[in-house]
């Protein structure tokens, strides 16, 4: 199930090593200075946050609770639902192949292990192959809780190297893309040099977190699609649960070296 066209790429959720960010400020100004005061000991006004700290911050916050991350490219959809407390989570994956073909595959980790399975790809059946969390290649995608940033949301936020607030919730400005360590290498690859400037636009809600990033690769290379991410919260946890033992069989190592959203 290797994605390697040039309209998709992988979703950042799954994401990642932390990052350390800085808490972003609530909207302080300087404040007038009155002159006629006597001379007393120095201070210091807080600065208000640039949009930059601004979406580091949302990007922190929204990595806090249960989340669901929707990415969305040209041919492919991932949903991914995360409780980090309980170490639940579920991603699914649809990809249109040739001739409108659809491929889908689930994946469920609770705690270390993973379950994955590929009803449509033939001779997968419809058994739930799994694998320890240990036994996984370095950065493969099927290991959901990669780090504390297991929104993406933080790698995402660290490639952001210009950003200018529209007003409201709304950001906009430009990208490196070669600093993520979740996007697409294909993708990265095939963009070259032109990952290092790409326009995003962004919109965080009023909790403070990240509602989504639009990344727009058609601008600087248009035969690429478009790559958004949307951030929501859930009320309850993930409803996972374990499949049943006859109905689980082990993942084959050839098969996880070669798996890539």
């Amino acid at each position: 199930m290797q994605v390697r066209t040039a309209r998709s790429a992988v979703p950042v959720f799954v994401l990642t090593a932390a990052m350390s960010l800085p808490a972003a400020g609530c909207g302080i100004g300087t404040r007038p200075v009155d002159r006629a005061a006597p001379p007393g000991p120095a201070t210091s006004t807080p600065a208000q946050a640039s949009p930059t700290e601004k979406l580091a911050d949302a990007a922190a916050k929204t990595n806090q609770g249960v989340i669901t991350v929707v990415m969305r490219a040209p041919g492919v959809v991932t949903d991914t639902r995360l409780d980090p407390a309980a170490r639940k989570g579920t991603m699914s994956i649809s990809i249109e192949g040739p001739g409108e073909e659809v491929v889908r595959a689930d994946l469920i980790q609770i705690d270390t292990d993973v379950y994955l399975r590929m009803p449509d790809l033939p001779g997968a059946g419809k058994k739930w192959m799994h694998s320890r969390v240990s036994d996984l290649p370095a950065g493969s995608p099927l290991h959901l809780f990669r780090g504390a940033d297991h929104s993406g949301a933080a790698d995402l936020a660290g490639c952001v190297v210009s950003a200018t607030r529209k007003g409201g919730h709304d950001y906009v400005g430009m990208m490196d893309l070669t600093r993520s360590r979740t996007l697409n290498r294909g993708v990265l690859d095939e963009l070259g040099p032109l990952a290092r400037a790409v326009p995003f636009s962004a919109r965080t809600s009023r909790g403070g977190d990240l509602h989504e990033i639009s990344i727009d690769v058609p601008s600087v290379l248009p035969e690429h699609g478009r790559i958004t991410y949307g951030y929501s919260r859930s009320d309850g946890g993930v409803d996972a649960e374990r499949p049943a033992p006859a109905d689980v069989t082990e993942l084959p190592g050839s098969l996880a070296d070669r798996l890539e959203v």
